[in-house]
């Protein structure tokens, strides 16, 4: 469980307002953009110690503080539960923004590090795969459904070579009922590796992490994604008719049948008969040690720079700005209300 904010007893000032605790971070370099917010380095004052601080602006979730709230109590659910899971170390309020403080994965993204490996190979693909299935069966243990699986959101701890897995950027997850998997309605999730039930507004719960499980799989081991179309429209015409291919041949010449059954049994249209995290990890891919036949690296670096990052990018940028809860909400000038208990603000120098 991540620590409480710091409880300090402060006079009020003369304006009922409290005064401004000091913070015990100052900000750094940015390091990239997640659902609903920036993450930024955050360098702990008294020890030097690097982290990553997610920081939420208070205007733009005006009327949707609740998707924050949502993932602070996730995070504090799952920190420091589960290894190949991102860790919530503290979390406070300034006047401007909301600040989670996680682990700095120094490791990178994982297309990052395919970009910088010498080689890689299926075994290679397989250890990334398994821990972030791991990763994903303790949520589904604790009816938490991620719902943003993606290449971005799966991060190196270190640079060392044996590193693990991280799960990050909670930012959509939500916990449901144990009674029903299929109970959340709202469209969300990356373009390309949302289920088919998302897209068709069926209602949807844990399947719908197996299924992007499925889609990263196809695109660490060729490059590319497997429903990929000339428009957004034909993509997911393909997702729900489940329209992919092993294709080019080339492509997938020196991959195990093996690892072709693990992703047609997690690219199942019924979200009932797809794979669960727990018989996934008893798949005879997961659990076999294929040969390091074939350098699997330069067939599929060359097809992420070619076909698929800078196009997922861009459609990820759109599909955020479409989403229902940015469409024609009005900026408010003031702050949110604070969804802290603990009312105290720290000083920060805000951007």
């Amino acid at each position: 469980m991540a620590p409480n904010p710091p409880s300090v007893v402060i006079s009020k000032s003369a304006d009922n307002q409290p005064p401004l605790l000091p913070c015990p971070y100052r900000t750094g370099k940015f390091l990239g953009q997640g659902s609903y917010a920036k993450v930024k380095e955050a360098i702990e004052i008294e020890t030097g110690k690097k982290f990553a601080a997610k920081v939420i602006n208070k205007e733009f979730m005006a009327g949707k503080e609740m998707l924050f709230i949502n993932e602070l109590n996730i995070l504090k659910k799952v920190s420091k539960a589960h290894p190949n899971l991102v860790t919530l170390h503290s979390y406070f309020e300034t006047p401007l923004n909301w600040y989670l403080i996680m682990d700095l994965c120094e490791g990178g993204e994982l297309f990052d590090r395919l970009y910088q490996k010498g080689t890689f190979y299926e075994k290679d693909a397989i250890n990334v795969i398994k821990q972030v299935i791991e990763g994903i069966a303790y949520l589904h243990d604790n009816n938490i459904v991620h719902r943003d699986i993606k290449a971005e959101n799966i991060m190196f701890r270190t640079k060392d070579e044996d590193s693990e897995i991280v799960i990050a950027d909670f930012g959509l997850s939500r916990f449901i009922n144990n009674d029903s998997d299929r109970m959340l309605q709202t469209v969300c999730g990356t373009q390309g590796y949302m289920a088919p039930e998302i897209i068709l507004h069926k209602g949807h719960g844990k399947p719908v992490d197996m299924w992007a499980i499925g889609v990263l799989t196809f695109i660490i081991l060729s490059g590319y994604c497997p429903f990929s179309g000339e428009t957004v429209a034909e993509e997911n015409n393909n997702i729900v008719h489940c329209n992919y291919e092993f294709e080019p041949a080339e492509f997938w010449a020196g991959i195990s049948e093996n690892a072709k059954d693990f992703i047609r049994k997690l690219l199942v249209l019924d979200p009932e008969k797809r794979m669960t995290a727990h018989e996934a990890l008893q798949h005879e891919w997961i659990i076999s040690k294929p040969a390091e036949a074939v350098d699997l690296l330069p067939t599929v670096r060359d097809n992420l720079k070619k076909k698929f990052r800078k196009a997922v990018i861009a459609i990820n940028v759109v599909n955020r700005l479409r989403t229902p809860q940015n469409v024609g909400r009005p900026i408010t000038r003031s702050p949110s209300p604070s969804p802290f208990i603990n009312k105290e603000k720290l000083n920060v120098k805000e951007e």
